[in-house]
């Protein structure tokens, strides 16, 4: 087996302490792109693509965002990602464009779906392994940008609300249900012997630590995914901009991430 993130530093909690990502992203993706909140760590999903996966396989981020998880391409990985939102689409199809202008022809190793996953999805045998961050539920349910969320994070997440079946405007009941589906979905696209890596943060609700971490992982369980600790990772996050935020107003924060491979057994 390899091992994960060799050459990053940990921290004394035992935390991987990923580098900020910034000009790194600068080179790679365009200021609109960057300007995004909630990106991923480019050096994190890199880490996870080399410890996942190998040349000529295919990868897939069914909540894309951005599309960080393009960067794949440039070490030989063919991506497909999915993502519900036109505004995001968009930011992708123009992150692409960058790309292409750094590595004539990476292009035709990307696709790019602008569908809830929850309709493109399963098929089967289609992905090696599958990337992504869960929504937290409730979490983007905003009808105004004058919301405290988009005022913290400088970002409109209005548009982001409006689909029915955007996991992050559901209650913390319908989520759970919705969530469990969409792991069954990804059990059924990826091919025996794949794997499914979640990149999940825990959160903090009335001074509480809310683990989404366990329930994800037993979810991915009752859907027939096998979790091994070995292969549970955190990492040091330097969290979005609310983040820092909510501790300038003296709120409790969530400050490590957790990345969970889940293996699917070979059938």
């Amino acid at each position: 087996m390899k091992q994960f993130a060799p050459e990053y530093n940990i921290n004394a909690e035992g935390w991987f302490k990923f580098p900020a990502d910034a000009e790194y992203r600068k080179r790679m993706f365009p200021p609109e792109v960057n300007q995004h909140p909630a990106k991923a760590n480019v050096y994190l999903v890199q880490a996870i693509i080399e410890y996942v996966s190998e040349p000529e396989d295919i990868l897939m981020d069914i909540m894309a965002g951005t599309g960080t998880l393009m960067v794949g391409a440039l070490i030989g990985r063919s991506v497909i990602c999915i993502e519900i939102s036109k505004k995001f689409h968009a930011l992708q199809v123009a992150a692409l464009e960058h790309l292409e202008r750094i590595a004539p022809g990476i292009s035709g190793m990307i696709s790019l779906v602008n569908l809830p996953c929850q309709t493109y999805l399963p098929i089967p045998n289609l992905a090696d392994h599958i990337i992504f961050s869960p929504q937290y539920a409730g979490i983007l349910k905003k009808k105004s940008v004058t919301d405290q969320w988009n005022i913290d994070t400088g970002y409109d997440f209005v548009e982001y609300s409006k689909n029915p079946l955007n996991l992050g405007t559901m209650s913390e009941f319908l989520w759970m249900h919705e969530m469990e589906k969409v792991y069954a979905q990804c059990y059924q696209t990826l091919k025996p012997n794949g794997s499914m890596t979640l990149i999940v943060k825990d959160h903090m609700s009335a001074g509480k630590r809310v683990l989404l971490t366990d329930k994800a992982i037993k979810a991915s369980v009752q859907v027939g995914f096998s979790y091994n600790p070995d292969e549970h990772f955190k990492w040091a996050a330097p969290g979005m901009p609310y983040t820092s935020a909510r501790r300038a107003r003296g709120e409790l924060t969530v400050d490590d991430e957790d990345i969970v491979v889940l293996r699917k057994c070979n059938e």
